[in-house]
């Protein structure tokens, strides 16, 4: 015979129904995972966040059309007067 659907199981029914063990189990295992993916994130970050800056830096240098263009400087010698004393060190 079917169970009445309107009759709620029992607390202490449902909790016998629970298969501790598998429960345990598997929660040891997600532990188990979880402590050995954590020092490994704390391991990459560092290499990640340098990445990025890394990928900035070369966008940057091959960004051409933000850089200044190379000023062409002029050398402007002044002649020394012909009167002036020569020291020899």
């Amino acid at each position: 015979m079917y169970p009445n659907p309107y009759m709620k199981p029992s607390i202490l029914a449902t909790l016998k129904g629970i298969n501790w063990q598998g429960l345990l189990d598997g929660t040891q295992k997600t532990l188990g995972v979880i402590n050995q993916a954590i020092p490994v994130f704390y391991e990459l970050k560092p290499m990640i966040n340098n990445a990025k800056t890394l990928l900035n830096i070369v966008g940057a240098v091959n960004d051409n059309s933000t850089s200044e263009p190379e000023k062409e400087t002029t050398k402007v010698t002044t002649p020394s007067p012909k009167n002036s004393p020569i020291f020899y060190i």
